[in-house]
């Protein structure tokens, strides 16, 4: 094949320090003969230079331009490799320049593309320094002493493509390879001790690679001057240039799964520390209805004698049938669950009655994921103290302090409630209207703390003597009023005539001397076609003021 001149390219006028062996020097031409072959371009080897920082060929053999299919050396110079190298061959070939600037050789089999078509060589690679302090690769070709068929061929090449951090290591674990997506670790010629962060955990992987031909793990490794988590497969294989065993290692950077589970587990925690310290006590159930998640409060409200974790996996509903019992309604409890987990509505809260006088709240939610029903969430908190403190608060608003009666607020709530059930058909009421004759003598006499006395002791006869569904109230000063569902006038009047007698009969020991008092009572009845409660009110007061009239200690109706 015929060439141009060897000692130099169009793109470079610096003698190179190949030039001497680039150029015949055993021979001199005559004359009329042509001028002798180079001496490289002698040799079936293909020989080749080339520069790796600026990704250009220096020099090329004819054997290399046979290889190269180029057809002279100008057009394989000119050629840019750039466009067509891949990014794991220049990952590959950056880890051979630092070799090479530390004197290494470096024998390994490459896959070329000439035109197009696939070949594969055995390359044996060496440093050449330049003036300028730069140092370039002579590559010489040679066949390998291993033959790959394509199956092999094409596996090294997927390996020398892939992902996947691959190093290969001598039994004693030094290095003898590794594939450019793990020269990225820049860990240069570390042993296989030196990847790892901790190199004990590397010597017992070593030992453990003696006896088994397989290891997976996670580790921290060391990776560019810093520490990562890479997922191991680790494997002890014989070599098949020395057939002395050799141990090969892929790795997988899984440094953000890492993190991500120390966050999950962090906010895990997190999440359990919340959960027990909040007094409400929670229970999270899966579709299936078995327990994922209770908490101490849960345990300490249904006087649970077990530890949280130990509900893991309980069935909820044999649970709630179990605990049926402890509820005042306990058929309701149950129904109320099913109606909620059913997916009648979402979220809920109901109060529930406890059979040992304890009132809980408890929320329901359910818990969708990808708008499906995954869980049911619920919260228990007692509110005993809260339900009677409401009693209590109630109780007050509605009782008069002196007498412990009903006051003007509960008797115009608790009539209203009769007289709609009256305008309803249910059945007929009556109202007493109540007051005590010449109170105000009484306290002008004894002084008003008999007449307090005079007020107890009429409310005392009201409480002792009147049906438990009778409300008696204390509505002003002296005057009472009570409320008597499902009676009749005629039963009404027998009443308040009773009424009347007792206390008259009753005496109040006043510090002075002792005495009666008596009282006129007005009665009516409630009707259907009261337009109002004043219009109630009304006729009861007249019909008091008439029992007055006529000479008071007396009954009078008005119907």
């Amino acid at each position: 094949m015929k060439q141009g001149p060897t000692t130099g390219t169009p793109h470079d006028t610096t003698p190179h320090p190949c030039a001497l062996i680039m150029t015949s020097s055993h021979h001199l031409s005559l004359p009329d003969q042509p001028p002798p072959e180079p001496l490289l371009d002698r040799l079936q080897t293909p020989v080749w230079i080339f520069d790796i920082e600026r990704e250009r060929m220096h020099y090329a053999n004819a054997a290399a331009l046979r290889l190269w299919n180029a057809p002279t050396i100008d057009a394989l110079l000119d050629r840019d490799w750039s466009s067509t190298m891949s990014d794991a061959s220049r990952q590959r070939l950056a880890d051979y320049r630092s070799r090479l600037q530390r004197g290494e050789h470096i024998d390994e089999h490459w896959t070329f593309y000439p035109g197009g078509q696939a070949v594969s060589l055995h390359c044996r690679c060496s440093g050449l320094p330049l003036e300028d302090g730069r140092i370039e690769m002579l590559v010489e070709g040679l066949e390998s002493d291993i033959l790959l068929d394509a199956s092999s061929l094409r596996a090294l090449e997927a390996v020398r493509h892939i992902p996947l951090m691959v190093s290969v290591f001598d039994a004693a674990g030094q290095l003898l390879v590794r594939n450019p997506a793990a020269l990225e670790l820049e860990r240069g010629n570390a042993s296989f001790v030196d990847a790892f962060e901790d190199p004990d955990q590397a010597r017992q992987l070593l030992q453990r690679l003696e006896h088994q031909a397989n290891c997976l793990l996670e580790a921290v490794m060391r990776v560019k001057g810093d520490s990562r988590w890479h997922h191991l497969d680790l494997c002890r294989t014989t070599d098949p240039k020395t057939s002395r065993a050799m141990i090969v290692m892929g790795e997988l950077d899984i440094t953000r799964r890492k993190d991500l589970e120390h966050a999950q587990l962090l906010a895990k925690r997190q999440l359990e520390v919340v959960i027990e310290s909040l007094d409400v006590g929670l229970l999270l159930e899966d579709e299936r209805r078995n327990v994922i998640v209770a908490n101490q409060a849960f345990c300490d409200i249904f006087a649970i004698d077990a530890l949280p974790d130990t509900l893991v996996g309980m069935d909820c509903r044999e649970a709630a049938h179990a605990a049926k019992p402890a509820f005042r309604d306990p058929e309701r409890f149950v129904a109320r669950i099913e109606a909620l987990v059913a997916g009648e509505q979402g979220q809920a809260r109901d109060i529930l009655a406890m059979a040992d006088d304890r009132f809980l709240e408890r929320c329901y939610t359910p818990v969708i994921v990808d708008q499906r029903h995954r869980g049911h969430l619920w919260g228990y908190r007692d509110i005993t103290r809260q339900k009677r403190r409401e009693a209590d608060w109630a109780l007050q608003a509605s009782t008069d302090a002196l007498t412990g009666l009903a006051n003007r607020r509960a008797f115009d709530e608790n009539a209203r409630k009769v007289a709609a059930a009256v305008k309803a058909g249910e059945s007929p009421a009556a109202l007493l209207m109540i007051d005590i004759d010449r109170f105000k003598a009484i306290n002008d006499t004894f002084g008003h703390a008999e007449g307090d006395k005079a007020l107890c002791l009429l409310a005392d006869t009201l409480k002792g003597k009147l049906r438990d569904d009778d409300l008696p109230c204390r509505t002003s000063g002296e005057e009472f009023m009570v409320i008597m569902p499902n009676m009749s006038p005629e039963v009404a009047e027998g009443v308040a005539q009773r009424l009347r007698i007792q206390i008259a009969e009753r005496a109040i020991a006043a510090e002075a001397l002792p005495f009666h008092f008596t009282v006129s009572i007005g009665l009516t009845g409630f009707k259907a076609s009261d337009a109002s409660l004043e219009a109630l009110i009304r006729r009861a007061d007249a019909a008091m003021y008439q029992a007055k009239h006529e000479g008071r200690d007396r009954v009078a109706t008005r119907w």
